[in-house]
């Protein structure tokens, strides 16, 4: 398969998509089109697994590229753990999509990328060195999917401030080929920094940056799994499950993006609310109040920090799937937006009514499905992703719910743990000095 840059003037294979990541222009690739999921697949869904579903969706993407039996072994290593499918009330559901080694549904993600490198990844005499943004869930999903991977440094970038220690050590203590880097400058000037590491011509025979962030397309791919398993537990408990609503947590659009490619996929999914917190560009998009030109390079820090983002990355792999029209976008997508306090409203509300304990990020979506107005029913269902444990926003949720929660062993076992991250100003020349330390 091809892969076309958003703006329609670059074509590579999977390859160049993967290892280039930004197109020349800097723009992002996606598939130059879609695959049609033969409609045998839903006849029976409901009596497959989850592993089963994944290779499915996967190599329907990515088998023409990939040998088969290779493609089995990354799948069936990255959806080693289960994503537990719980019921609020009849024709709500939750999908859970945190039980990885990190606690966040950015697991999956990012073991699909640390496996399919894993398995191509040759040595050489040119440098290949993985980089990466975070405000706390990526970084620690990519430092455990890429430890194992010696030949392959991994330099974290993260703003200063940003992160509590424990949260830091999730990558701090990953292992010896995982660097952290304290940058003095917001999460859009580390996205910015590590855009400019791709686009150095400079380092060209010496080293070869990956951006493993979601402007890989191989983050995405596998994401597109939660939809057509959540439609296989559904059609398991309801009637109802063709033209199901899903509800989603929105900060980058990663999880937007495949859930829009599992519909034109022949997913019979119907509304996409899209839930967002106070950085509401999206929002404001979608209902033609702000232009693309204006949307924010910065953001604003809310309560679900994992979503706090200016411009989302993965804006223009939806403005490319809708070929640019807002209209077309708005006929599937309702975007919402909640302020901190309406996202604790809702995680209060859900604890008492449900016993239920959604993080503000699930919660957000929670929240977004219910000022949309959809009414959930057997008939007419709705599942919510939730992406992450609640005690991943311990002390947030502590003081939300006045309860204590329990801290699972992923985490316990980085408490007053983690070295001392190495501090740089926010510009490339200081991210290209360290890059080159490590040749």
């Amino acid at each position: 398969m091809k892969y076309i840059s958003t703006t329609g003037t670059h074509t590579v294979d999977l390859r160049g998509a993967v290892l280039q990541c930004i197109a020349p222009d800097g723009s992002l690739y996606l598939p130059e089109s879609l695959p049609q999921i033969p409609r045998a697949l839903f006849n029976n869904i409901d009596e497959m697994n989850l592993r089963e579903i994944a290779y499915v969706v996967v190599s329907n993407l990515l088998g023409s590229d990939i040998d088969p039996a290779c493609l089995k072994g990354i799948v069936d290593t990255t959806f080693s753990f289960p994503l537990p499918f719980k019921t609020l009330h009849g024709g709500l559901d939750i999908l859970e999509l945190f039980d990885g080694p990190t606690l966040a549904f950015k697991d999956i993600g990012a073991r699909f990328v640390a496996e399919f490198f894993k398995a191509f990844h040759k040595p050489s005499y040119v440098r290949r060195i993985a980089v990466v943004a975070t405000t706390g869930n990526t970084g620690a999903a990519i430092a455990n999917a890429f430890s194992a991977l010696k030949d392959i440094p991994l330099v974290i970038l993260f703003p200063r401030g940003a992160l509590s220690r424990s949260e830091q050590a999730m990558f701090t203590t990953a292992g010896p080929n995982v660097h952290a880097l304290d940058v003095s400058g917001n999460i859009s000037q580390c996205k910015n920094m590590v855009c400019e590491a791709l686009r150095d011509v400079s380092l060209d025979g010496i080293m070869e940056p990956v951006c493993v962030n979601t402007h890989n397309i191989l983050r995405i791919i596998p994401q597109v799994v939660f939809y057509f398993y959540a439609y296989a537990r559904l059609k398991k408990r309801y009637a109802g499950a063709d033209g199901f609503t899903v509800a989603i947590p929105c900060g980058c659009l990663s999880s937007l993006t495949a859930a829009v490619m599992a519909k034109r996929m022949g997913l019979p999914m119907g509304r996409i609310i899209a839930g967002c917190n106070a950085n509401d560009d999206f929002r404001r998009i979608m209902r033609g109040e702000l232009p693309l030109d204006k949307v924010n390079v910065n953001s604003r820090p809310t309560i679900a920090k994992a979503m706090d983002t200016g411009y989302p990355t993965n804006l223009g792999r939806l403005v490319r799937l809708y070929d640019g029209s807002r209209e077309a976008a708005a006929a599937d997508i309702t975007a919402i937006s909640l302020t901190d306090s309406q996202i604790a409203d809702v995680i209060t509300d859900e604890l008492y009514s449900s016993r239920y304990m959604a993080d503000p990020h699930t919660a957000t979506a929670l929240g977004a499905l219910r000022m949309a107005g959809i009414d959930c029913s057997p008939d007419c269902p709705a599942v919510v992703l939730a992406t992450a444990h609640p005690a991943k926003s311990l002390d947030i949720m502590t003081s939300i719910t006045g309860r204590a929660i329990e801290l699972p062993l992923q985490l316990t076992r980085f408490m007053g743990k983690g070295a001392q991250p190495y501090k740089i100003p926010p510009t490339y020349p200081a991210l290209r000095r360290f890059l080159t330390s490590l040749l």
